[in-house]
């Protein structure tokens, strides 16, 4: 098939695409973040968290996406309107990027830090650690991405065939025949070996680092929850046998008492330790332990299978090259352009991540809808909280921040609950 017919399919397709990241996207990360942000069962930390990762993930899709959608649609590219734009435009995006993905990072790491430090997870999960790593994450960023001020200019061509200067950059992607005049922002020749030097690290940082960090993380939460389901499915057989059983004239205790009394303080513990503060008492819905799991699972799964493309094809056409030197211009920048897309559908779906595997995320979505198709509208406020239901719901998954056990109450015993999680 040749590459114009090619272009002729696959261009009204990008821009039909490229819409829809921006007109579902964007209102999917802002009520992703209105709910999860205003989720009470999370962990306060969490809950900035979760904000950060739907304004950085909005972010990109204003700065990149919006950027493509006109070069598409419109047909000219802001960052030709001069170097000052060029050297502003490409960091940010750049900036935005490299954030949403440490932003969803960081998620998994304080998930790992509460299971792994389950007994010092309130003293080292706390506000300020959160700020002070967050910010010093996104100084860094700063200093790796100012190098685009020095390394875009204006552009000179040179030989027919593919210009992988051009295609390089992870996220970049550059439409030929673009009206401009005479400026084109593109990598300078004058640092064409910096650049290269930078594309790895930037393969590095932007892609393979993360995959290690969130393949880890989930890993061994997963593993960390299995034995937590093994030490309380080992301690329920016996919960008869370690309760005083009161006779008349005398007391008897359960042979196993001792046996499993660590086992049984352990569990208690590993209960206090890992309880937020800001829900009210009586109210706590059943915890399961799949479901600290499946939340960071859904945004991984999407993570990854949005990137991993673009970080193969980026690392095939910087290590070999040579390969790619007879490739078309046009169907390089046609295969550039469906990659990156797909790249930048990681900071638009999360809201589907989220839906498809917290319960009480579709509850409050479902009540925040209902909201706007209701003429009381006083009550619109309660519906961007999780709202907490009845007995029968309470065996329901919420998507907690420190879902990471499970609470086993005799349905015939009314136990006193605490105040703090």
């Amino acid at each position: 098939m040749e590459p114009n017919y090619l272009n002729q399919i696959a261009d009204p397709c990008l821009k039909i695409y490229a819409s829809l990241l921006i007109f579902i996207g964007i209102p999917g990360n802002i009520i992703s973040g209105v709910i999860m942000g205003g989720n009470k069962s999370n962990r306060l930390t969490t809950r900035i968290l979760m904000i950060i990762l739907s304004v950085a993930d909005t972010a990109v899709l204003l700065t990149a996406v919006v950027r493509y959608w006109i070069m598409r649609v419109l047909g000219w590219d802001l960052r030709n309107l001069g170097l000052v734009m060029c050297r502003i435009h490409t960091f940010s995006v750049a900036f935005t990027t490299d954030f949403a993905v440490g932003a969803l990072c960081a998620i998994a790491v304080e998930r790992l830090l509460v299971v792994a430090f389950p007994h010092r997870a309130n003293s080292l999960v706390t506000l300020t650690s959160v700020s002070l790593g967050m910010t010093s994450f996104g100084v860094t960023v700063v200093i790796k991405n100012l190098l685009h001020f020095w390394m875009m200019g204006p552009f000179q061509a040179t030989e027919p065939g593919w210009n992988h200067s051009t295609s390089d950059n992870f996220t970049e992607v550059n439409l030929p025949h673009l009206s401009t005049s005479g400026f084109r922002c593109k990598p300078s020749k004058d640092y064409d070996h910096l650049f290269k030097l930078f594309t790895k690290l930037d393969l590095i940082s932007f892609a393979v680092l993360p995959y290690v960090i969130l393949f880890t993380s989930n890993v061994y939460i997963y593993v960390k929850l299995r034995k937590q389901q093994a030490i309380l499915r080992k301690s329920r057989p016996h919960t008869a046998s370690t309760a005083n059983v009161r006779l008349p004239g005398k007391t008897v205790t359960g042979p196993k008492t001792v046996k499993h009394a660590k086992e049984t303080t352990e569990l208690q513990n590993f209960k206090k330790s890992t309880q937020a503060h800001d829900v009210q008492p009586n109210k706590r819905a059943k915890r399961r332990p799949d479901g600290v799991i499946k939340l960071l699972t859904a945004l991984t799964l999407i993570h990854v299978g949005c990137t991993l493309p673009g970080t193969l094809f980026t690392f095939v056409t910087v290590y070999f090259k040579t390969h790619f030197d007879s490739l078309n211009n046009e169907t390089g920048v046609l295969i550039k352009s469906g990659l990156v897309m797909l790249v930048f559908t990681n900071n638009a779906i999360n809201f589907f991540g989220y839906y498809a595997s917290c319960t009480s995320f579709r509850d409050s979505f479902r009540n925040m809808f209902s909201c706007f198709t209701t003429p009381s509208f006083g009550w619109c406020s309660l519906c961007l909280t999780v709202t907490h239901r009845s007995d029968q719901s309470l065996h329901r998954q919420i998507c907690t921040a420190d879902n990471v056990h499970v609470v086993a109450n005799k349905p015939e015993m009314a136990a006193p609950r605490s105040n703090e999680r």
